[in-house]
C-alpha cells in the first residue's frame, strides 16, 4: 500500500483552477519537499491531501483512506503545521494547552486527557527542548519557540505522516537546525513520512530525499539530483531563476 497516492487531481476556488491533473505517489517513508514560485498551489495541494479542500476531480489515498470520505481516520494518521497558525494570540493559552490540542482533536467523545497523554506531551517537549516553556503563554514566545511548540502539537498523536507548510519562516538559524535534526530523527527512528512545503531549499537540502517542483502542475518529482536541473527549474520559475537555484544547490552539495 502506498503512503500517498494522488491521481488526476484538479483543485480550485470558486471555479478558478489552482492545480490541474496532479498525479504522484509516495511509496515508502521518506522526507519529501514541495517547492515552487508564489501562487504555484503548494499550500492548496497539502490542504487537499488532508481533506481541508475538496477537489473538483481526481482521487487521493492517504495510507489507503480517502481524506474526504474518511476525514477522521486521515486526521488521526497525520500531523499538520499550517503556514499561518490560527491560534488566537489574545487567548490566554499556555504552551501545554497548545501541545495538548494535538491529541484532543483526534480523540473520540468524550475528549478527556489521560495521564498517558500528559506523559507523551512531556516526552516530546523534552526532546524538542521546550520543557521550560510549558507554563508560559503561547503568545509571548519567539517565532522559533512557537514553531517548536506547534511541532510538538503535531507530533503528540504519533502521526504516520507529518506535513509542514513553510516551517522556517521567521525562525532563527539555531531553531531551524534543531527542528531539522528532530525531523531527521523522526524519519530514521520512527519511519515517519514527512512532507515539507518550502520556498528556500537551503535548510533541508541535506535531508530531502525527494523534491517536487510545482507550478499548478507537477514539473518534476523525484530524487534531488534528478529534479534540480535547468530545464525543470526554468519551467517552474522562468528563465534566469534556474542559475541562482542551481548555484546554491552546488554550493550546498560541495559543503555537505
Amino acid at each position: 500500500m502506498d503512503i500517498v497516492r494522488v491521481e488526476d487531481l484538479t483543485v480550485g476556488y470558486s471555479r478558478n483552477i489552482v492545480l490541474e491533473n496532479i498525479s504522484f505517489k509516495i511509496c515508502k517513508p521518506s522526507i519529501n519537499v514541495i517547492m515552487g514560485p508564489n501562487g504555484a498551489g503548494k499550500t492548496t495541494l497539502i490542504k487537499t491531501l488532508i481533506g481541508l479542500l475538496k477537489p473538483y476531480k481526481g482521487s487521493i489515498e492517504i495510507l489507503g483512506f480517502d481524506p474526504i470520505k474518511e476525514a477522521f481516520k486521515v486526521r488521526k494518521l497525520t500531523g499538520y503545521i499550517p503556514q499561518r497558525e490560527k491560534i488566537v494570540e489574545k487567548l490566554p493559552l499556555k504552551v501545554l494547552d497548545v501541545v495538548m490540542m494535538g491529541i484532543l482533536t483526534k480523540k473520540d467523545w468524550p475528549r478527556i486527557i489521560s495521564e498517558k497523554d500528559l506523559m507523551e506531551a512531556m516526552r516530546i517537549s523534552k526532546s524538542l527542548g521546550i520543557m521550560e516553556l510549558l507554563d508560559k503563554q503561547f503568545h509571548q514566545l519567539s517565532v522559533g519557540q512557537k514553531q517548536k511548540v506547534l511541532l510538538a502539537r503535531a507530533l503528540i498523536s504519533n502521526p504516520k505522516i507529518l506535513i509542514l507548510d513553510e516551517p522556517f519562516n521567521g525562525v532563527d538559524i539555531l531553531s531551524q537546525h534543531s527542528i531539522i535534526e528532530y525531523l531527521k530523527n523522526l524519519r530514521e527512528k520512527f519511519e515517519t513520512t514527512i512532507i515539507i512545503v518550502i520556498h528556500d531549499l537551503n535548510p533541508v537540502i541535506n535531508i530531502a530525499e525527494n523534491i517536487m517542483i510545482l507550478n499548478r502542475k507537477i514539473i518534476s518529482f523525484g530524487k534531488i539530483e534528478e529534479v534540480l536541473n535547468e530545464e525543470f527549474i526554468s519551467k517552474a520559475y522562468g528563465k534566469g531563476k534556474h542559475y541562482f537555484l542551481l548555484t546554491e544547490y552546488t554550493k550546498l552539495s560541495e559543503s555537505s
